[in-house]
């Protein structure tokens, strides 16, 4: 990829994060940056209509651009040995800083500094986000035949990298934006950094990530709501409801079981 459309992808994808950092600080209850007593409860994420309006817009644009490409008269086509050089992928830092967010999560409830769950509730949670995104993306990747960049493969739409990556940087916000802002800009950058990873090794486009990023978010968001209508149910005495969640990954589909401790 040549200078003018890394500087050009770059741009496009500080664009991207923008909105979500604006989104980081609407009115969702959760982002509200105060301090809490020992004794005071923890804000609970409220989930409303307007949480879906950044990954809707994400998703929509993503789609749209990916069938106005897609639908020009040449399209791209795979070309073997076009691909870059397989790398180990212990040396992919996209590897790492989609799932940066997370483990904050994890190292600051390690430290004592308490989020908005239990750590067995915020594994619960996480698991949840991750395999609902993953049953978005790959049935996508394998039915859109979409050519990436490098022209590797037909597995391009919509990017898995950057749709957990947006969904661990969701997860942190929700956990622990409310203790301060810097939390949710911290997640975000690093989520961002992912989606711009993989669009400067040409194995993205832009559409891709973009549409990757509403998917994370959009399934963080829903597992939020889901576990808050669960506990509403949930009565003194009876037993916790079981959960079924997607596991997917590549050829893979299964349905899994999750009992809340």
């Amino acid at each position: 990829m040549n200078c003018f459309h890394f500087k050009t992808h770059f741009y496009c994808l500080l664009l991207l994060g923008m909105p979500c950092i604006n989104h980081a600080q609407s009115t969702d209850s959760i982002l509200t940056t105060h301090r809490i007593s020992k004794k005071q409860a923890l804000p609970s994420p409220k989930i409303t209509g307007r949480s879906y309006i950044l990954p809707a817009a994400l998703v929509t644009y993503g789609t749209v651009a990916t069938i106005i490409r897609e639908n020009k008269p040449a399209p791209a086509v795979v070309v073997p040995g076009t691909a870059s050089k397989t790398i180990s992928p212990l040396l992919e830092p996209e590897n790492y800083t989609a799932l940066a967010p997370a483990a904050a999560v994890v190292g600051l409830q390690a430290i004592g500094i308490k989020g908005v769950h239990k750590p067995t509730d915020q594994a619960l949670l996480f698991t949840l986000s991750a395999g609902f995104s993953a049953a978005f993306v790959y049935p996508l990747k394998n039915n859109t035949g979409v050519v990436r960049p490098d022209k590797s493969d037909t597995h391009a739409f919509p990017s898995g990298h950057t749709a957990l990556a947006f969904a661990a940087a969701e997860f942190l916000r929700r956990e622990y934006g409310y203790r301060s802002a810097w939390y949710t800009i911290a997640g975000y950058a690093a989520a961002t950094a992912t989606a711009a990873l993989r669009v400067a090794k040409d194995k993205h486009w832009l559409t891709d990530v973009s549409a990757g990023a509403g998917i994370g978010i959009a399934s963080t968001t829903t597992v939020y709501w889901l576990y808050n209508r669960l506990k509403k149910r949930e009565r003194p005495g009876k037993a916790k409801a079981c959960i079924f969640a997607p596991a997917v990954s590549g050829n893979h589909y299964a349905l899994q079981l999750i009992k809340p401790l």
